[in-house]
């Protein structure tokens, strides 16, 4: 009797663990990365994983020229970004009025979160020499930092997390300190990201969740080259991915209001692509790059229903011409703003 009890115990409780894993492996698909499930409301959540690009790539070990403020910053900081940075969140906020500025009155603002690899001794030191004033906010310090007329706030959250915002609103970055300290919270985040990370293909080591508009809440067109102009209708959701299944994959989807918006989309997609193909061709004298030809090559698009759908397959060569561009690309904090310089008075000579 015992005998056939153990013969059906023993595959309902391999059942019972397969179950189990699968379900955690559920709830790990659903679950968006933290420094993500960080950031404040916004119109757009941008999330990159550097970790499988380093393992698969020399991204970050071959040494590079870099401008002379972000050189100084390493000095100071020993922090490298395309070398020490594992991830990286940023939250775009809705357009804001720059005060005394004319020439740009609705500027974008963004709230960051940084994880790495860093010496928070140094770091700190380097904030107390940008920090005009540092604001206690629950036990972190948050230094505010001069930078085109307005203050960027930075906080140090924790031994390898950096929270940064260039917004005038300071509760965006009191929200990401409050939500590091809160217990975790596996759905949490802003709205764009518990309603749309589940279309984020998984395994995918870049994502973004765009929803734009413009400051009177009109639709959102977007400049190309060539003089193309890409509107998105008002209330479309785009979800952008990269990731890596044997080759590297691109994939955005938009969500329209209606089967028109997404017919509409898919046929300027296509258009834009043939247009830019051509103009590839025809300005490269020695005849197109057949990376960049394999790429145009690989462009795919579809509509289902509301959902208009671009797909490309990045050849390798591609991908090693973007990395070993983007660390002239990187850019060092904001310096502090120089002081006026005062001109001396001159005394009166000695009367001999």
């Amino acid at each position: 009797m015992s005998f056939r009890r153990r013969r059906v115990w023993v595959p309902l409780t391999v059942l019972f663990i397969l179950l189990a894993i699968a379900g955690a492996l559920y709830l790990r698909r659903q679950e968006a990365p933290e420094a993500a499930r960080l950031l404040p409301e916004s119109d757009a959540v941008v999330y990159f994983n550097l970790r499988p690009i380093r393992l698969a790539t020399n991204f970050g070990e071959k040494p590079v020229s870099h401008e002379p403020e972000y050189e100084e910053f390493v000095r100071q900081t020993g922090f490298q970004f395309e070398r020490d940075l594992d991830e990286a969140a940023i939250a775009v906020h809705p357009a804001e009025t720059l005060p005394g500025s004319p020439l740009a009155p609705h500027e974008r603002r963004y709230s960051d979160i940084f994880v790495g690899r860093f010496d928070s001794t140094k770091v700190t030191h380097y904030l107390h020499q940008l920090a005009t004033a540092v604001e206690r906010y629950k036990d972190t310090d948050v230094f505010l930092i001069p930078h085109e007329g307005r203050s960027v706030r930075v906080a140090i959250l924790s031994v390898d997390t950096v929270a940064v915002s260039n917004t005038a609103d300071a509760t965006n970055i009191k929200g990401m300190i409050d939500r590091f300290h809160q217990i975790a919270a596996p759905f949490g985040g802003p709205s764009l990201l518990r309603e749309h990370y589940r279309d984020v293909p998984f395994g995918s080591t870049g994502w973004a969740i765009l929803r734009l508009s413009t400051p009177d809440g009109q639709a959102v067109t977007l400049p190309l080259p060539g003089g193309i102009a890409f509107a998105l209708p008002k209330g479309t959701v785009t979800v952008a991915s990269v990731r890596y299944v044997g080759s590297v994959q691109l994939k955005a989807e938009a969500f329209a209001p209606s089967e028109a918006d997404a017919k509409q989309l898919a046929e300027s997609a296509k258009t834009f692509l043939q247009l830019f193909h051509s103009i590839e061709i025809n300005t490269q004298p020695s005849g197109p790059d057949p990376d960049v030809k394999a790429l145009f090559d690989s462009f795919q698009v579809e509509q289902q229903s509301n959902r208009a759908i671009l797909s490309a397959e990045l050849p390798r060569g591609f991908l090693r011409k973007i990395l070993s561009e983007a660390p002239a690309a990187m850019s060092a904090p904001p310096a502090p703003e120089p002081a006026p310089k005062k001109i001396p008075e001159k005394k009166p000579g000695k009367k001999k």
